[in-house]
């Protein structure tokens, strides 16, 4: 089976290519009987990079950020890859970028890091909704530019 994803997206990028980074310690209740972070954790970190990313753009939180415009966002896809597992007490980094724009969504990429080494990849697609109507509507032509300023890569356009 080939993976048809593009690698833009994923374990190429450096953690110095994040502009956005985060250090927390893994938590006891975070692993698993294995002694390793539980998969679905990640999902958690992968949160606390979105909220980072959006307080750097000077928001906490996306909701109030696209509420400017009379939209919001909502989770339409994810993907995570592990690549090596995180555990107890260590510090790890949750790293956050745009990635992709399209016409009316964008993806987040979110690397988890132990120092530089890469243990996680996640991709989350959001799709921007007018409020009233909950229908798809173009991303913000102020919102791609300020990512655009803000990124050390600049993201893929669709």
């Amino acid at each position: 089976m080939t993976d048809t994803r593009s690698t833009d997206l994923r374990s190429d990028v450096p953690l110095a290519d994040f502009r956005v980074q985060e250090r927390v310690r893994v938590r006891f209740n975070e692993i698993d009987g294995q002694n390793i972070v539980f998969n679905a954790n990640y999902l958690v970190y992968a949160d606390i990079g979105v909220t980072e990313y959006f307080r750097a753009l000077g928001e906490g939180q996306p909701g109030p950020y696209f509420h400017q415009y009379g939209t919001d966002i909502r989770e339409t896809h994810c993907e995570i890859d592990y690549h090596a597992p995180a555990r107890l007490d260590e510090l790890i980094t949750i790293a956050a970028r745009i990635s992709r724009f399209g016409r009316t969504s964008f993806t987040l990429h979110c690397g988890i890091f132990r120092e530089s080494e890469r243990l996680t990849d996640i991709e989350i697609s959001y799709a921007h909704l007018d409020i009233d109507s909950g229908k798809p509507t173009p991303l913000p032509g102020s919102f791609i530019a300020e990512v655009r300023r803000f990124e050390e890569r600049t993201p893929t356009q669709d």
